[in-house]
Parts: structure tokens; sequence; C-alpha cells
């Protein structure tokens, strides 16, 4: 599973790219190097409450808006999840799995 460090700088690079901001704008608007937001993009290092609240202004978001990890889980991570679940499961659990999936596509 991600970490917090990891859904957190998926989110922040989703928020940016949703305002249309290049990691160079976000940089220069909130002061910081772009170095500081490549690695905070890439789950390198956790920002400062500040450097939080000068993001969320920017990006015209609420501070806990930055913390809204609903969806965030990538394609892949889930197919290896579900590879998992699949390896390990037992006969009824399995079962189980595929009638609560029929259900869901039908």
């Amino acid at each position: 599973m991600p970490t917090t460090k990891e859904l957190l700088a998926i989110r922040l690079k989703q928020l940016r790219k949703k305002r249309g901001f290049t990691q160079e704008q976000l940089a220069e608007k909130i002061g910081r190097d772009t170095k500081h937001i490549s690695k905070l993009e890439q789950a390198g290092s956790y920002p400062s409450i500040e450097t939080l609240d000068r993001i969320a202004n920017v990006l015209n978001v609420e501070l806990k808006d930055l913390f809204n990890f609903d969806g965030l889980y990538e394609k892949n991570y889930i197919k290896n999840e579900f590879k998992k679940l699949l390896n390990t499961a037992s006969e009824e659990h399995l079962q189980l799995l595929y009638k609560i999936h029929k259900d869901i596509i039908n």
C-alpha cells in the first residue's frame, strides 16, 4: 500500500497539473526551488506545513484537500493487489469475489 508520503506526492502533482502549472511555475509562486517541488512529487521528502499552506493557496484549494487521497491508487497498484488477493484466496473467497464482480458489471 502506498505510504502517506507517496499519496501526498501523487495528489500534489495531480492538483498542480489540474491547475495548469508546471513545476517551475509552482515553485516560483510559492518561493521554493523547482528541485523542491520535484522532490515532493517523487515522495522524496515531506513538505513543511508552511510549504503545504503556500501550495494550497496557489492551487486555490483548502489545506485539507491536499490530503484527499480518494481515487489516487494507480491502476498498476490496484492490479497487483488484486493479483495477490486472487493468488492467496481460498476457494470460498474466490467464489465470493466472482459473485461480487458479476453483480458489479451487470
